[in-house]
């Protein structure tokens, strides 16, 4: 008996040192990874990473780092004055029983200082969950997750030293998939995301007279991209980061090659999006697939009821856009319907393929081939003429 039981605490001693091990290794590889990024994102041109300290925790249960005061800069422009983020604190935190969870809490308050205003971002949870994959996390790749999922609720944009609220957003959530070792019939990257009661200030509201009380009941948006991804998926994403911030021609390239050998292998993708506005909701969808000659051909439906309310809303707040609301409505009026349950709706099918473009059932207008030579290395837009002499008006004098 004494046996068995020195051989179960030996075993159960050896568990927990292992344990301790990993948990050490753990916190050890967050923290050199926040210093790589960090490092690497400040040599690249218009962003610099710092903060003051790295904290690493002391709970064998959890891995854990701290990072404390973390400041992103970001300046596209070398002529204005940088967009600085500035976070408190961001805890990053692998559970002992979710080893493979990096679970990444926000600061109930996040500072966004601009050359116009300072903003302060607050809410009562913001949180990033990140699956780790295990071969890229041991091949030490630089992104080793496979899905992100984000979770918020209660947030505020504020003004004026948070002292002026300009937004509120009542729940957020997101979550996005990636597969790296996709085939052209896989599904290679997802995405999903719902904003709820999203809501501008009561004052903002009132001083624009803008109707619906300045809100947006729901928000959704979701993609599904299938098809390979390139063999070569992360040297592509480093050369597009070497590019110096002003070449445009350069990053546009490099991108339009990429789609192109995408579209040739046979990819396909599909997304959707839906908007509840007042009494309106508005639903549509998408679907692309391209051919063995990467030419395209998919189709697209959109819906939405109550046009009538949201249109007159809309002019009699803002009486000048009745103009623009009537020719909106004499151009949509072959696909518009009424009734008393929907009000005005507006229901288009779109087809296109290498030949036209169809709105339920009648040919529209011709879809001439895509061009991807053009696309990759587009013209050089052309300069405006210069003013003569004179008045201005463009004639010599």
């Amino acid at each position: 008996m004494r046996g068995v039981l020195r051989s179960v605490l030996g075993a159960l001693l050896l568990v927990v040192v292992v344990w301790l091990g990993v948990w050490w290794w753990a916190e050890g590889q967050m923290a050199a990874g926040i210093t790589a990024w960090a490092s690497q994102t400040g040599n690249s041109a218009g962003e610099a990473i710092s903060y003051d300290r790295i904290s690493r925790g002391t709970s064998p249960l959890a891995a854990t780092v701290t990072l404390t005061n973390l400041r992103v800069a970001l300046q596209p422009d070398a002529s204005a004055q940088p967009v600085q983020i500035v976070l408190p604190t961001v805890l990053l935190r692998i559970d002992a029983f979710h080893p493979f969870l990096l679970r990444v809490e926000w600061p109930s308050r996040i500072n966004v200082n601009t050359a116009r205003a300072d903003i302060a971002i607050t809410s009562g949870q913001l949180e990033t969950t990140e699956a780790i994959d295990p071969h890229e996390l041991f091949t030490r790749q630089p992104y080793p997750f496979k899905n992100t999922v984000i979770s918020g609720h209660d947030i505020d944009a504020l003004a004026s030293g948070g002292s002026l609220l300009i937004l509120h957003i009542d729940s957020l959530a997101a979550q996005a998939s990636f597969n790296r070792d996709a085939k052209a019939t896989d599904v290679a990257y997802q995405f999903t995301s719902a904003i709820n009661g999203i809501a501008l200030s009561p004052l903002l509201t009132r001083l624009a007279s803008i109707p619906f009380d300045g809100k947006i009941s729901e928000l959704g948006l979701s993609a599904n991209i299938s098809g390979p991804v390139p063999a070569n998926f992360t040297a592509l994403t480093d050369q597009i980061k070497a590019l110096a911030p002003n070449d445009d021609a350069g990053r546009n390239k490099l991108m339009v090659q990429a789609v192109h050998d995408w579209a040739a292998a046979g990819g396909n993708a599909t997304s959707s999006f839906s908007l509840v506005l007042g009494p309106s909701t508005l639903n549509a969808k998408a679907a692309v697939a391209f051919n063995a000659q990467a030419q395209p051909s998919g189709t697209a439906d959109i819906t939405a009821d109550h046009l009538d309310e949201v249109s007159a809303a809309i002019t009699n707040a803002y009486p000048q856009t009745q103009n623009a609301a009537n020719e909106i409505e004499a151009h949509l009026s072959p696909y518009l319907t009424s009734s008393d349950a929907g009000g005005q709706t507006l229901t288009m099918h779109v087809i296109y393929s290498k030949n036209t473009v169809s709105i339920n059932g009648q040919t529209v207008v011709p879809l001439p081939p895509l061009d991807w030579n053009t696309l990759e290395n587009p013209p050089p837009p052309v300069a405006a003429p210069a003013s003569a002499p004179g008045d201005g008006s463009g004639a010599a004098l």
